[in-house]
């Protein structure tokens, strides 16, 4: 029996972009330890909180204009083209105002080290970002070209990293890796862009822009209300529990963003296809069947393994020092899981059909969710009120763009193999439960989890798993 030509094209497609987030795995697995042993605590929560601010200045320099761009051009391909020059022209208007912006919040800044880093930092990124055109490369499809300068661009951020660290000294240099890696990035994407045959008209048309800021200003309120539930947390745990709560929780948040990371691949190389079919219920169904089942079959295994395991795979990974964030990791492990799903029915499919409304409004429900539980659980339960209030604040996200999903997708979404993951990740951390007094290795406790939820699963949904593939064929 002969394969599909679009199922080879595809595969390759998704063994690109896995090689591409295994390496960046790899490099973040090796410089996220590093940069924290050698930033300490304090000082990467200061850092942490930098990010935080820079990522809501960030949105006036882009108010939802590439979002709109990369959504028309992975639905109308060659014809919806033309707009990129007007939302080049739009994001360089836009960041003069932005700079502004971060340096009337620099300027209120009490710390000096950290007034430094916002101006520098949120200048630099802001002006390099108004150039690069990365969001284009998977609308096209190009997940060759994509996975060559995502590589690039964190092999170049790994080497200032750990080529200019020294000590919480250094951190000035954290920016400049970033800021120098995605502008040599962002050229390497203009090359291959234009040598695909993509022509940019720089044409000054005002009477295009409203109709392009009309819906840009929908996926603008969304990704403030997206910065809202994943950074207020940041911004709440340094005003009532001071910078040494931050680092920790930044470090657990962060641990556990590099393990959804890992769950999304999938969900960036299926969206310009669900995109491309919006109007063919049938495929965005199937579609929608094989990321959930991914989704469900690795996501919870993740989190259960990451809240048994938390006492030993924390300390071995940030060091000694982060001891202290091994409960808050527990408490933040279940984003794995949370945060993939607002994921996939906010970002992957509502976004792909172009529901832009209903895309503000579901991560809309998950800032409010968010926001008011990160100004009442932190003062009551410390780290672990934020961890929890960031959890909620991706399950509301979650089942609000559920709810607003197509009667078809939210049929597709409910999977029988849920039940199966759900045990075998239960027996798996009942065994790794037992195992962790014996003080085996990190790596051989999460083996050993590996190995019993493989076993448990093959023996429990082997014949599911198979009639699952078939129907999704």
């Amino acid at each position: 029996m002969s394969i599909p030509k679009s199922l080879l094209r595809y595969g390759g497609f998704l063994l690109s972009v896995t090689t591409a987030r295994v390496v960046g795995t790899i490099l973040t697995a090796a410089t996220f330890p590093f940069l924290v042993r050698r930033l300490g605590v304090d000082v990467y929560g200061l850092w942490s909180y930098v990010v935080a601010v820079c990522a809501f200045t960030g949105l006036v320099a882009n108010p939802g204009l590439t979002t709109y761009a990369a959504q028309q051009v992975a639905a109308r391909r060659a014809e919806a083209f033309e707009i990129v020059s007007d939302v080049l022209i739009l994001r360089v208007l836009a960041s003069g105002v932005a700079v502004v912006a971060v340096l009337v919040v620099a300027s209120f800044e009490v710390r000096q080290d950290v007034r430094f880093l916002l101006k520098w930092y949120g200048v630099a990124s802001v002006l390099t970002a108004s150039l690069s055109l990365d969001y284009l490369l998977s609308s096209l499809e190009l997940f060759h070209v994509q996975s060559f300068v995502s590589i690039i661009q964190q092999s170049l951020y790994a080497i200032g990293v750990f080529t200019l660290i020294r000590s919480s000294k250094d951190v000035i240099w954290v920016p400049v890796s970033i800021v120098g890696s995605s502008l040599l990035t962002g050229v390497i994407s203009w090359v291959f862009l234009w040598l695909q045959g993509y022509r940019f008209r720089f044409t000054i048309a005002p009477h295009r822009w409203r109709a392009i800021m009309v819906p840009s200003l929908h996926y603008v309120g969304s990704s403030l209300t997206s910065t809202l539930y994943h950074r207020s947390g940041h911004l709440a745990v340094r005003f009532y529990l001071g910078e040494h709560a931050l680092g920790l929780y930044a470090a657990a948040v962060r641990l556990a963003d590099v393990l959804k990371n890992f769950l999304s691949i999938t969900q960036t190389v299926l969206m310009p296809r669900i995109a491309l079919r919006a109007n063919s219920p049938d495929r965005v169904t199937r579609l929608t069947r094989i990321v959930v089942s991914i989704l469900v079959c690795f996501g919870v295994p993740l989190a259960v393994g990451g809240v048994v395991t938390a006492p030993v795979v924390v300390p071995w990974v940030l060091g000694a020092q982060f001891q202290e964030a091994v409960h808050a990791f527990q408490w933040v492990a279940l984003y794995v899981v949370t945060g993939s799903a607002a994921m996939l029915f906010a970002g992957t499919i509502l976004y792909a059909l172009g529901h832009y409304r209903a895309y503000f409004l579901s991560t809309l429900a998950g800032a409010v969710t968010a926001v008011v539980l990160c100004l009442t659980l932190p003062p009551l339960f410390g780290i672990a009120g934020a961890c929890i209030a960031f959890v909620l604040g991706e399950f509301g996200v979650a089942l609000s763009a559920f709810l607003f999903c197509p009667p078809e997708v939210r049929a597709a979404a409910k999977t029988p193999l849920l039940p199966v993951a759900v045990i075998s990740s239960l027996v798996m951390g009942a065994v790794l439960w037992i195992a962790l007094p014996k003080h085996l290795p990190p790596l051989v406790l999460v083996g050993l989890g590996c190995a019993v939820y493989a076993i448990s699963w093959a023996g429990l949904g082997f014949h599911l798993l198979k009639k699952e593939v078939q129907s999704a064929v």
